[in-house]
């Protein structure tokens, strides 16, 4: 791992959009990223978001000749975006040596206001194929199931995406008026690691679009969420592999517990030697994959453990695997279990950290989406370091106090 990356102290333009650099001086690889802190539960006309996400990346920005992933590959970069709950981001990982050019063009791209009636058209066709296929595989679906089981017709149960039938009634009207209302100062954030310098960043961010937005633009959207309370809901799914997803509520990014919830995955079913692995997978072979996380947002959090099967083993898996849960949160785990849990859970993020782009989307995750700004690599290591076994059997029994079960592709 690169020594430790140097963070300027909460530079900002002058119409205040805030940015962060992750200098690792001499990196031959830079990702540069422009976050808009408002997601899919901040729509009026689900979907909008993403389908926005996917046009703003593959429009032409005002003032340019190619699109913007066309322009970002003819560098040798990867360019992506993604869409959650809390947040959409713009990312490009390219040679230092073009990293300012890709910065450019992630800027126009994010604040693009007009969009072609053809470029949609054909966005929202790629949208909902991608929904479709989606919806046709049980271990993505799943997760659906589950946050529509945990938050009901809250914004947050809603599928990140949008459904194909809402996808259809959206036009270039409706991505202008999310833009208007969110890409604003206020709601923009900038991370950069790798090679650029602080002094570097700046300076291109003065010369782009970003900094010409008016900052009397409206401010970021408040975020309250219900509590998650308990319950299972199942989607018969023809398929020939069926999913399972045991979670509940679990806490906001920045709550120093969130750090505990990812030892406790690590004991439950993330490591080859957790309780879930050694008896579903190990023990009864009754599945190929067990995996776990826990994810936080601006005010809220959960925790999944997904489980893939045969669909005339989804009900004993879900009867098991709650089983294995419950009794290892009421037992409790050793202090040589936490230790050992934590040290892989820091290794595993220090391997993760390597790449410029997953350091990228920690840090605006942890610092923007989740109002932390002194966050840190180095901090959120020390914390995994610090967490004794006390912390760790509490936040389990908090983390299980409503289960919520979902399924799909079951008999």
């Amino acid at each position: 791992m690169t020594a430790g990356p140097l963070v300027a102290d909460a530079p900002r333009l002058a119409n205040g959009v805030e940015y962060a650099v992750l200098h690792r001086p001499g990196a031959e690889v830079t990702t540069v990223s422009v976050w808009i802190l408002a997601g899919s539960r901040h729509e009026s006309a689900p979907g909008v978001a993403h389908l926005l996400e996917h046009a703003v990346m593959q429009c032409v920005p005002a003032g340019r000749s190619m699109r913007v992933v066309d322009e970002i590959e003819a560098w040798g970069g990867d360019a992506n975006a993604m869409t959650t709950r809390d947040h959409v981001v713009l990312h490009a990982r390219v040679p230092t040596a073009d990293a300012g050019a890709a910065l450019s063009v992630l800027a126009a791209a994010a604040t693009t206001m007009t969009f072609d009636d053809d470029l949609v058209a054909a966005e929202r066709r790629v949208v909902q194929e991608e929904l479709r296929l989606a919806a046709a595989d049980p271990t993505d679906i799943v997760h659906d199931v589950f946050f529509a089981a945990a938050y009901g017709s809250h914004p947050m149960g809603r599928p990140v995406g949008g459904t194909v039938a809402g996808v259809a009634e959206l036009g270039p009207a409706d991505l202008a008026a999310w833009s208007r209302r969110y890409v604003t100062p206020a709601v923009l954030r900038v991370v950069v690691s790798g090679g650029m310098t602080p002094a570097d960043v700046h300076a291109v961010l003065e010369q782009s679009a970003l900094a010409a937005l008016d900052d009397s633009g409206p401010g970021r959207p408040a975020d309250t969420s219900p509590a998650i309370t308990s319950g299972r809901r199942d989607l018969p799914l023809a398929a020939d592999t069926a999913a399972v997803v045991i979670g509940g509520p679990g806490f906001a990014l920045a709550d120093r517990r969130i750090v505990a919830a990812d030892i406790v995955i690590e004991l439950l079913a993330r490591a080859n030697s957790s309780v879930l692995n050694e008896e579903i997978r190990s023990r009864r072979g009754l599945s190929y994959d067990v995996s776990g996380g826990a994810s936080g947002y601006r005010e809220t959090g959960a925790w999944r453990i997904a489980i893939s099967t045969a669909p005339e083993h989804c009900d004993l898996v879900v009867g098991l695997a709650t089983d294995l849960v419950l009794e290892s949160v009421r037992r409790g785990w050793s202090a040589d279990q936490v230790r050992t849990a934590s040290r892989r859970a820091a290794g595993l993020l220090r391997v993760e950290a390597e790449s410029t782009l997953a350091e990228t989307l920690e840090y605006g995750n942890y610092a923007y989406v989740g109002d932390s700004p002194g966050w840190s690599l180095a901090a959120q290591l020390a914390d995994l370091a610090a967490m004794d076994v006390r912390e760790v059997n509490q936040a389990a029994q908090l983390m299980t106090e409503q289960l919520v079960v979902a399924t799909a592709g079951s008999d």
